[in-house]
């Protein structure tokens, strides 16, 4: 379900453009609303981690859907931060997204693109492969 989400995103709004485009606050609302879905997600996890319970279980996942949602929201809209996270993410096969290092590279080469710090440090041992 998360897959035919983050298609339909990209579908109307085309991703090699966004990183072009000076983050709106649309787009910081976007990042800010990921952030408090990430931290409730965090805030579950620990509850999780304590003692198992389904209903703590579903809405973790909820939040993590919102979360990426809202990412892609404010990545989309050209916020870099949020583009780092995102490729932060799909490295790391966090928010509930699978581990998968071409979504990576393309958000953290839009984030870099703008600038990003963290997301050139990121992206440096990506390449290393490539270039052996």
């Amino acid at each position: 379900m998360l897959k035919t989400i983050i298609n339909f995103l990209r579908s109307r709004n085309h991703v090699a453009t966004a990183s072009k485009i000076k983050p709106s606050s649309e787009a910081h609302t976007y990042y800010v609303q990921a952030l408090q879905f990430e931290s409730f997600c965090h805030t579950l996890q620990r509850l999780q981690d304590k003692r198992f319970d389904v209903v703590h279980f579903e809405q973790q996942q909820t939040y993590q859907r919102n979360a990426v949602w809202n990412y892609i929201s404010a990545g989309l809209r050209g916020h870099p931060e949020a583009q780092y996270r995102l490729g932060a993410c799909y490295l790391h096969g966090e928010l509930g997204l699978e581990q998968n290092h071409e979504q990576a590279r393309q958000w953290l080469n839009q984030a870099a693109q703008q600038g990003h710090r963290k997301a050139e440090q990121l992206l440096n041992p990506l390449y290393q492969p490539l270039l052996i």
